[in-house]
């Protein structure tokens, strides 16, 4: 049987997102992790709660196009 670690223990590692191109790689390298590490049936509650770590008008752009999903993303 698989071990995960809780959805709130993953997002201790994933940093707040809230500038450009610097960052974005490390966000997505830790935000995939985080999906490989928990139970797939929290995924949803995964995503929900990485989209609280991203900030200023990369927020804004996810907002208005409503994307669903980590593939959406």
């Amino acid at each position: 049987m698989a071990e995960y670690i809780s959805v709130g223990e993953r997002m201790k590692l994933v940093n707040p997102f809230t500038r450009g191109k610097r960052e974005v790689l490390t966000f997505i390298s830790n935000v995939d992790t985080a999906f490989e590490v928990i139970n797939p049936e929290n995924s949803d509650v995964l995503y929900k709660s990485v989209l609280t770590r991203i900030s200023g008008e990369p927020r804004v752009a996810i907002t208005r196009r409503n994307l669903e999903n980590l593939d959406d993303l």
